[in-house]
């Protein structure tokens, strides 16, 4: 049965997990040649996910040296995505056998394991399930070949979409050495190790929030149906009523073109008639005799 979650009530150094860890570097097996897996390093590595995702420590986790006490400062990040035809995430739905909530991690080792048991019929020991663990022999002959191939080769198998809300932590590391000079004495007598063990195999991990809050990042529509429709209407109107102006100029240009000449030619033939009429008046005036009528 599960235990329940522990939960801290404020942030900051020594509210968090702290943990002393002895990795024993006596029990590694020694390195007889140079493979792709083999491992020159002494450490441990460590995931910080949240609860609804399995740990993908392998590929995802971040390293801590013997001989150091690594301070790991968390900030809860939750990432919001847009769906097509803004974004690429995906509203996806849980097919696994293994776990209840999609994420690009269980998604990843589901797909691997079921790959595993179908082509070696066997599993590796960080993987869900009730097939047998691969054996030495197996995972050398099948299991590594096949898991080099869903890496490296085939990229439609394991295709894990990106959902569409993803919690994250941020991270800051910071170590300090350890142990000092005025510490290696008592836990090499605590722990009855000499004081070169204390210093070659003796680590601790403190990881805390830096404050109880969380940030939010996300993807907003850069140009929504609604703004592209209003946009369109607008240049639609503006363009249109134009046009329609500059239609009925043109037509209320040609309309008042013949009637300036119409009004034109009437007025230049009123003033000639005019012109005429007076000139036929002077005439005539020249040509009148007045005849006196004496009594």
């Amino acid at each position: 049965m599960e235990s329940p979650p522990l939960i801290t009530m404020k942030g900051g150094t020594g509210n968090g997990l702290e943990i002393m860890l002895d990795i024993q570097q006596d029990e590694y097996l020694p390195v007889w040649g140079e493979t792709d897996e083999t491992s020159f390093e002494a450490g441990i590595k460590v995931q910080i996910h949240s609860q609804d995702e399995p740990p993908f420590i392998d590929q995802l986790g971040f390293g801590v040296a013997p001989g150091f006490q690594t301070f790991v400062s968390c900030q809860e990040q939750r990432l919001i995505y847009l769906p097509p035809p803004w974004g690429d995430c995906k509203s996806v739905t849980v097919e696994s056998e293994f776990y209840d909530t999609y994420s690009i991690t269980a998604c990843r080792i589901d797909c691997e394991t079921r790959y595993l048991v179908e082509n070696c019929n066997c599993r590796m020991v960080h993987m869900p399930g009730d097939a047998p663990y691969c054996t030495p022999e197996q995972y050398k002959e099948c299991a590594d070949p096949a898991l080099d191939f869903l890496v490296e080769r085939d990229n439609d198998y394991c295709l894990c979409e990106m959902p569409c809300n993803v919690t994250r932590y941020g991270k800051e590391l910071s170590m300090v050495k350890i142990p000092s000079k005025a510490s290696a004495k008592y836990l090499a007598k605590k722990y009855n190790k000499s004081e070169q063990y204390i210093g070659e195999n003796i680590l601790v991990l403190d990881i805390f929030f830096e404050a109880l809050n969380y940030e939010t990042i996300e993807q907003k529509k850069a140009y929504e149906v609604a703004g592209l429709l209003g946009d369109i209407g607008g240049q639609m109107g503006l363009f249109i009523g134009a046009s329609l102006l500059t239609v009925l100029e043109l037509f209320d240009y040609a309309y008042e073109f013949p009637m300036m000449n119409i009004s034109s030619c009437s007025i230049s033939r009123l003033l000639s008639s005019t012109f005429a009429a007076v000139t036929s008046v002077r005439r005539n005036t020249k040509g009148i005799t007045v005849t006196r009528v004496l009594p």
